[in-house]
């Protein structure tokens, strides 16, 4: 079984590099027999950034919660940033995984 919440983006900071926002979305996975937890980030700015394909501490921005954890760029077109998280959410508690949302 796969468990995720989902949460809106409104602002992202890159290695204290503030992205022009157009907003985004961070998923957070916990699956069967393992007690960690994966997460991925998928955000657009609103204007072509160029974005390298390095680690990087995320501060992310939301109307439900604040987060913020190192991450590796896995894939940008300029506009749309994929990020996959390489350690612990700060932020984030697996207890969220118990509750209805």
């Amino acid at each position: 079984m796969v468990q995720y919440r989902r949460y809106y983006v409104s602002e992202l900071i890159v290695s204290e590099r503030l992205l022009p926002s157009r907003g985004g979305d961070l998923v957070v996975v916990r699956r069967e027999n393992s007690d960690d937890l994966d997460w991925e980030l998928v955000h657009r700015t609103t204007e072509r950034v160029t974005v390298d394909q390095l680690p990087y501490h995320l501060q992310i921005r939301g109307p439900e919660a604040i987060f913020a954890g190192d991450a590796v760029l896995v894939r940008s077109d300029g506009i749309s940033h994929v990020f996959r998280g390489v350690g612990e959410l700060v932020g984030f508690s697996a207890d969220s995984f118990d509750t209805d949302v």
